[in-house]
């Protein structure tokens, strides 16, 4: 993959999820769920996402809960994976696989998503339409650590999630 689509994928994908998070529906959920102290609400988070994705005019297609083979060849017990979604923007020709996670605590969250990350690079994308690098979107209350972003092999971009408390993370 090379690095002009990777930054492409990465700027696609961060406007897509400030569009999603700027919605006043999603804005006032979000404050619901840290008002009320509601946890565990990451199915919700990744239904609203997949209805808004299949709804975006930039985005030809969209799978969600994607089932791939893990590499046997690689330490894993695992023989499937699922991605949480495969997202084949206009004018493209494969997907960008997205993996989506929620929790309160910002490290917590980063530390999953990493861990995703390494995961997914044991699989076969064999019979999936891609090329592409896999990102990780987080949500959480708070935003990153500055020495934690500065220690991450990944580029973390973190942004607020206006008229919240929380963030959304990219890497």
């Amino acid at each position: 993959m090379n690095n002009r689509t990777i930054q492409k994928d990465r700027e696609f994908i961060l406007k897509i999820s400030e569009e999603f998070f700027l919605q006043d529906y999603i804005v006032g959920k979000l404050n619901d769920f840290e008002r009320f102290d509601i946890k565990g609400w990451e199915i919700w988070l990744q239904v609203e996402f997949y209805i808004f994705l299949k709804n975006h005019l930039d985005i030809k297609s969209v799978d969600r809960e994607v089932r791939c083979s893990v590499d046997g060849r690689k330490k894993t017990k695992q023989k499937l994976a699922i991605l949480d979604f495969m997202i084949h923007q206009k004018r493209k020709t494969s997907s960008i696989p997205l993996e989506i996670k929620q929790d309160i605590s910002s490290t917590t969250c980063l530390r999953h998503m990493i861990k995703d990350i390494k995961k997914f690079g044991n699989i076969k994308y064999s019979g999936i339409n891609t090329t592409r690098t896999l990102w990780c979107l987080g949500v959480h209350v708070g935003e990153v650590r500055g020495d934690i972003v500065e220690k991450s092999d990944y580029l973390v971009t973190t942004e607020p999630v206006l008229g919240t408390n929380f963030f959304y993370t990219l890497i």
